[in-house]
């Protein structure tokens, strides 16, 4: 099958779920994403890019803890991310056909917009449309691999929040992914380290550290910082180490971004994206862009892990003013 005729075989799959996936948002709102979206990439596209815009699956949405959340937010912001900025086609689902050997190669790329649950497990309603390919495990089994030989061949996966929360029967989802997610003991501003400073994807932040808001994990294995390149992580000397209800990582690692890569595709994955603001922060729009088009291979990037004590990290502000003096 030719890359033409493939795509116009996934638009014909997901046409009518592209739609369903454009959950409106309150126009000022809308407004203020598009608004706060770059004017154009960093880097111009190597060729035209089509993108993945993958949400979670209809049968999923009512144990989706981002249902009408920031899920809609992120689906507006990265759909104008590339059209406004032409980095990319954009292309919205949560048809999880796309996932078949065939359907997934036209992509570029895929962007992983909060999608939770166990996503790559077929619903009754996406079985009938792939009769005919055997029973659930068989299609189940397709659809890994689809997903899994699309990557390793050279795809790129732009990730963020609560999508490595996803697919906990598949582990190899995980071990790809670079890292589980292992709690949120922070929904609070926080000071955030630039590990890298003059890595091209940290420069939104113009490789100064800084403060944010937001929800954010600490990851659980199959995470190893000897196989991910970390961007950003939590700087404890101004941050509240002390957060309840949750038990933290013994050894103190607490990344915030990394890319890494897996086989010859790449992927980005960072832990912002949980408040609706987040995606109306022209630096987070900037990060993401940036995170996409090195996933598709346009932004040139490291993406080796870097040596313990390669980079001195540019150190976040403290809180001004300080809420919690015993953790300065």
């Amino acid at each position: 099958m030719t890359r033409a005729a493939a795509f116009a075989l996934v638009a014909l799959l997901v046409g009518n779920l592209a739609a369903a996936q454009d959950v409106p948002i309150p126009r000022n709102q809308a407004q203020q994403i598009e608004q706060a979206v770059p004017a154009k990439p960093r880097v111009a596209p190597r060729k035209p890019r089509r993108v993945l815009i993958w949400n979670t699956p209809d049968h999923l949405l009512d144990k989706d803890p981002h249902k009408g959340y920031c899920t809609p937010y992120g689906n507006h912001a990265m759909k104008t991310l590339g059209t406004k900025t032409g980095a990319f086609e954009p292309v919205a689902s949560s048809d999880v056909s796309v996932f078949l050997p065939d359907s997934i190669r036209p992509f570029d790329g895929i962007i992983l917009n909060n999608a939770c649950g166990d996503w790559i497990v077929p619903s009754e309603e996406a079985m009938k449309k792939m009769a005919g390919r055997g029973d659930r495990a068989a299609v189940e089994a397709l659809l890994r691999r689809g997903f899994s030989e699309w990557l390793t061949g050279g795809g790129g996966v732009a990730a963020y929040h609560y999508a490595l929360g996803a697919n906990r029967a598949w582990p190899e989802f995980a071990r790809m992914m670079g890292a589980r997610l292992g709690g949120h003991p922070w929904n609070e501003e926080v000071g955030v380290q630039v590990e890298e400073p003059a890595h091209p994807l940290v420069a939104a932040f113009q490789g100064r550290g800084f403060r944010f808001h937001d929800e954010l994990f600490q990851f659980a294995d199959p995470y190893d910082r000897a196989k991910v390149r970390v961007l950003l992580s939590i700087d404890p000397a101004v941050t509240n180490m002390e957060p309840k209800n949750y038990t933290l990582r013994a050894d103190k690692d607490f990344p915030m971004a990394y890319v890494a890569k897996v086989g010859r595709g790449r992927v980005f994955y960072t832990v912002f994206g949980h408040r609706t603001e987040t995606y109306k922060d022209a630096r987070m729009l900037q990060f993401y862009l940036d995170g996409i088009q090195f996933a598709l291979g346009d932004l040139e990037a490291p993406a080796d892990p870097r040596p313990s004590g390669a980079c001195e990290p540019s150190r976040a502000p403290a809180a001004a003013p300080i809420s919690n003096p015993k953790v300065l």
